[in-house]
């Protein structure tokens, strides 16, 4: 299965390459790459200069060098004030689990959820590389259709949740469609959820892929979704918000108040062990 995947490229490393000589033939300027969301703006200038006075000023070890496991607990309390302040989500540092960006945090995530029979549900359209993350990880993807518009619509989930449902992965601002699912929307996902969850005796998670959350326009506003269901655990990454791609920073976050949240957080650590 490893073999397969390995010769057998992703569609979207082969559109970047093809718009990458494509920009080599006709000059860059006429060439506009939707594949890999790579940003096409610079570094916050803020960010810019912080790490410039790192480089020049830090220890090397302190900038550097190792830490622990779960990241440095600077870094995550810095991470948990940020969501507090914007959010009002009672996070602290030892909910959060830093990770090399958000694709590490995602299949921590379907690791430490898949038990046998897990299925994960995906809703169309949906980031390609989340059937490979979840069926190289144990579990089995279960493609749901959504309507027209691609809206969220919870009577149609419900025909794919099963008793083996264990998360569903709800990625909003949504790649590729850009759709954001609203307050409203999200809520009577929630009360699917919750109503399924009683009925079959275990904990059905919300998995909330957000490395595009920042990236709205026009006074949209984008829900923080452990605020409206209780059994939501949190991807992210700083790749879009602070293009920031390259270096790789994202992290787990794992609310309190869900499910068997100790045990979530230590098997999420076990699994970015494993890797």
């Amino acid at each position: 299965s490893m073999y397969q995947l390995g010769s057998k490229r992703s569609c979207i490393r082969e559109l970047f390459e093809y718009g990458q000589q494509k920009a080599r033939e006709l000059g860059p300027e006429h060439v506009f790459d939707y594949s890999l969301g790579n940003p096409s703006v610079p570094v916050p200038a803020e960010a810019g200069k912080v790490i410039e006075e790192l480089v020049e000023t830090e220890d090397t070890l302190v900038l550097h060098g190792y830490t622990s496991a779960s990241g440095s607990l600077d870094t995550r309390a810095a991470v948990a004030d940020d969501l507090n302040v914007r959010y009002h989500a009672g996070v602290r540092p030892e909910n959060l689990f830093m990770t090399c960006g958000a694709a590490p945090a995602l299949v921590s995530i379907l690791r430490a959820l898949a038990i046998p029979g897990a299925e994960i549900l995906l809703l169309t359209p949906f980031f390609p590389e989340y059937v490979p993350f979840s069926e190289a990880n144990g579990a089995k993807p279960v493609i749901v259709p959504v309507e027209e518009g691609f809206r969220l619509n919870a009577q149609s989930v419900e025909r794919y949740v099963t008793p083996h449902t264990q998360a569903i992965i709800v990625n909003s601002p949504n790649n590729p469609s850009g759709v954001v699912y609203t307050e409203e929307t999200l809520r009577g996902l929630a009360a699917l959820l919750e109503r399924k969850s009683a009925e079959y005796g275990h904990p059905i998670y919300i998995i909330a892929d957000e490395p595009y959350r920042e990236l709205v326009y026009g006074g949209v506003k984008v829900p923080f979704i452990p605020c409206l269901y209780k059994n939501t655990i949190v991807c992210y990454s700083y790749s879009k918000s602070l293009s920031l791609p390259g270096e790789r920073i994202g992290y787990v976050y794992v609310p309190s108040f869900a499910a068997d949240s100790a045990a979530v957080y230590a098997t999420v650590a076990g699994a970015a062990r494993t890797m």
